[in-house]
């Protein structure tokens, strides 16, 4: 897989810069400025039961490092989940071994999608929900106060030994344990005793992220945002 890896620009701006966004239709929202924002999201995604109808509610983002970050459509056929040892997300981005990237606890058929990243695939992952977590500290348990990160990819960049990638997150309290008891829900390699999360890696699960996470009563912000730039 290291050989099929392509060393691919920086799409970050030198600095910060202020958009003016669009809304349209009846799921988006409009977020013109950066840091700790005051939203107001579709709180439920499209759910099996059309009956139920979503509801409008004011949520607010805490600042995470990185800038504001929204792709202008979310791509719900896939996510990504990122597992980085004792990783404090502190800084605009992580760093993930190119050894541990794209290459385990993938199914066949998207490991083979994934395996090059090409420009047009960057593209792609930058508009898939993601998780971001440290391992679980306990063995096959992670502890009470260990919290998961839901957000997006904003930018890869690809090193010899790793790839940095920059993220923007909009949840931050999201108990590590919830996320843990979903193993078969989420797509996760293992059981809830334990899987996947106790071990550094990024992989590629075709599961609706948002639609399970919302049917395990865990609810993140579910909107499309559109440049008028």
């Amino acid at each position: 897989m290291e050989d099929q890896l392509q060393k691919m620009p920086s799409g970050l701006p030198a600095t910060s810069q202020q958009a003016q966004f669009r809304q349209d239709g009846n799921e988006n929202v409009m977020v013109p400025n950066y840091g700790t924002v005051n939203i107001t999201v579709q709180q439920m995604p499209t759910v099996l039961n059309p009956a139920i109808q979503p509801q409008m509610v004011p949520y607010q983002m805490p600042m995470m490092p990185g800038g504001f970050y929204v792709p202008s459509t979310i791509d719900r056929e896939y996510y990504n989940i990122f597992v980085l040892g004792i990783e404090e997300f502190d800084k605009a981005y992580i760093k993930m071994p190119r050894d541990r990237s794209l290459n385990q606890y993938m199914a066949k058929e998207t490991m083979a999608l994934f395996d090059a990243l090409t420009p047009e695939m960057i593209a792609r992952i930058k508009t898939m929900p993601s998780l971001f977590m440290a391992e679980s500290r306990q063995y096959g348990h992670p502890d009470d106060d260990q919290r998961v990160i839901y957000g997006f990819v904003s930018d890869i960049k690809i090193y010899d030994n790793d790839v940095k990638i920059y993220f923007c997150g909009y949840r931050n309290d999201i108990p590590q344990s919830a996320i843990n008891a979903l193993p078969e829900d989420l797509g996760l390699v293992g059981n809830a005793n334990f899987n996947e999360l106790n071990r550094t890696h990024w992989s590629i699960k075709r599961v609706d992220l948002i639609q399970e996470l919302y049917e395990a009563n865990i609810q993140v912000p579910v909107f499309n945002m559109q440049s008028a730039i």
